[in-house]
């Protein structure tokens, strides 16, 4: 089939659902909106160091970033390092305290200068960010999600397997075994990261679609480890099976390789995971055909100002854009930006809610139905729970 021609009945596909689920009800919160229209004057920046572990999830949870204003509302983001607290108590603070939290586009594009001129480690602006647009949600009674535009109330989702170098690897019931878990856990998806090769996948590929059979999301996540050729065998394969798309086949800053992959193949290639330039470097990435999707993480990609640029960008391209749950605030950003956006056409559960989700959230969402409710609460919607959080506190920076 034409590439283009698969691309746009792609991409009428994804539209129909977004506006078969637009047509669910939504559900408001209505919040306090007085003295909405004043500035929201940062009043205090801190950060709660927790235990490394969560005994309830695989994940360390690192430090809750709280972001104060003058008259009360705080926004939070989670996964800040001790690295992170101390710049900002530091050379940042200074930036921050006594700027209006709804200036969050200003404030992006001044968090952009200094993460050169102060060496920001990655993943600091964008949960500056995370948290200012929980502040602003906050602020005006909405949930984050339908301050970016409301597309839809639900996305569908599906699971990813995560990779291993043991030797289960090398084996093809290892995979077959949980993409069949998730189709009966009521996922839409299944996603394995197989990096045992290009000859053992061909097989591997055969063996998934027979086992799940049609009408089931398979995608296959290289995570940078085959060459050109190699890429575009497996990615042949991967067409004949009528899976969704290639992920990752070659490293992401190699833009003629992959313009190499994608000309020769109709399939999807996503790229741009762990990719250093965010928003630029996407771009060019877009404008040489080097990807047909891109999935940046909000936190680590400059925050969900970041993500919606992104968005938009890819959408100009004729694009579309993947968007994690990741453990960035146990996926609620990314519910929120999937709800915000046109081209996103399915979530990425990784990890899994139920171990995924620090036992401090009261409320943590949920894969129902093959779906994820956005959040109705305002701002990003997370009910923490304070007194657990202080008693796993080491610190506040």
């Amino acid at each position: 089939m034409n590439r283009r021609r698969l691309l746009t009945k792609l991409g009428a596909a994804s539209l129909a659902t977004v506006a078969h689920v637009a047509q669910a009800e939504p559900r408001w919160v209505h919040g306090n909106r007085a003295g909405s229209g004043n500035p929201a004057r940062i009043k205090e920046l801190k950060t709660h160091l927790l235990k490394r572990k969560d005994p309830k999830s695989i994940y360390p949870s690192n430090g809750i970033l709280r972001i104060v204003t003058e008259d009360g509302i705080e926004g939070w983001c989670n996964d800040v390092t001790e690295d992170m607290a101390r710049l900002l108590q530091g050379s940042l603070k200074e930036v921050l305290i006594g700027r209006d939290a709804m200036e969050r586009e200003k404030l992006w594009h001044e968090m952009l200068h200094w993460e050169r001129f102060k060496w920001l480690p990655r993943g600091l602006r964008g949960s500056i960010d995370i948290a200012l647009w929980d502040i602003a949600g906050k602020r005006l009674g909405q949930p984050v999600w339908r301050l970016l535009g409301a597309c839809r109330n639900r996305v569908p989702a599906y699971k990813t397997q995560s990779g291993t170098f043991g030797p289960e690897g090398q084996r093809v019931e290892h995979f077959v075994r949980f993409a069949l878990q998730a189709k009966a856990e009521g996922y839409l998806g299944s996603k394995d990261h197989c990096y045992a090769g290009a000859r053992f996948m061909v097989d591997l590929a055969r063996e998934l679609r027979s086992a799940v059979g049609k009408g089931f999301h398979l995608m296959h996540d290289a995570v940078q480890h085959y060459h050109v050729a190699d890429a575009i065998r497996v990615g042949r394969v991967l067409e004949k099976y009528e899976f969704s798309w290639l992920e990752e086949p070659l490293r992401d800053q190699d833009y003629l390789g992959l313009k190499k992959v994608c000309d020769a193949l109709d399939i999807q290639v996503v790229a741009g995971e762990y990719f250093p330039a965010q928003l630029h470097g996407y771009c060019q990435m877009l404008a040489l055909g080097a990807a047909d999707a891109i999935k940046p993480g909000p936190q680590e990609s400059g925050g969900i100002t970041e993500m919606i640029k992104l968005a938009h960008l890819a959408e100009a391209f004729g694009a579309s854009v993947h968007v994690s749950t990741g453990s960035n605030m146990w996926g609620f950003t990314a519910a929120h930006v999937n709800g915000g956006i046109m081209n996103s056409p399915i979530m990425e559960v990784h990890p899994p809610f139920e171990v995924g989700t620090y036992r401090a959230v009261r409320n943590p969402l949920r894969v129902e139905n093959g779906y994820v409710t956005m959040p109705d609460r305002p701002g990003l919607g997370v009910d923490l729970d304070w007194s657990v959080i202080e008693a796993d506190t080491l610190a506040v920076v």
